[in-house]
């Protein structure tokens, strides 16, 4: 079954039939693998069971591919990284160079970002679509751009509250 340009695959149980989404990423992952692929934690996916795993090795501060695999992901410039993960564009720019692995801080902000970016995923089921979403003024969020809040705690839960409302159809 078909709707628009995406497809759905009837789940039926008894006399009820429900339409699902076939092929969105979330459904396809548990949030914390979600998370690992997009900090690009793959090859120590089996020493991380759960989050206090992930928190052991924010710890000792991740090394520098992960900041790089998470650029990726989310094709923000130098500027908007560092924003985003509270760093100075230079010291960004500095440990990119020396491959100087972050610190906890940076590690935790990482893991952050890529949580906002996971439930964005999630609620969009396109990169292109929840960027495109990120750049743009939001009048829920007091008419900024989400991009512009991913720098603090606070910014990013207001996000992930949108991004819950919209994932349930509440304007916003």
């Amino acid at each position: 079954m078909t709707e628009g340009n995406k497809s759905y695959e009837q789940i039926k149980n008894k006399d009820i039939v429900v339409n699902e989404p076939v092929g969105t990423f979330a459904l396809s992952q548990s949030p914390l693998q979600t998370l690992i692929h997009i900090l690009g934690l793959n090859q120590l996916s089996d020493k991380i069971k759960n989050t206090l795993d992930l928190l052991t090795l924010t710890e000792q501060g991740f090394p520098i591919n992960v900041l790089k695999r998470l650029q990726a992901h989310t094709k923000f410039t130098n500027r908007e990284m560092g924003k985003a993960l509270d760093m100075s564009e230079s010291t960004l720019q500095r440990r990119l160079r020396s491959s100087q692995p972050l610190d906890k801080r940076q590690s935790e902000s990482a893991v952050q970002l890529a949580s906002v970016w996971a439930k964005g995923l999630e609620v969009f089921e396109d990169e292109d679509d929840f960027r495109t979403w990120l750049h743009a003024e939001n009048q829920a969020l007091g008419g900024n751009r989400p991009i512009a809040l991913l720098s603090s705690s606070i910014g990013q839960e207001e996000i992930k509250k949108v991004l819950g409302r919209i994932e349930w159809g509440i304007y916003s």
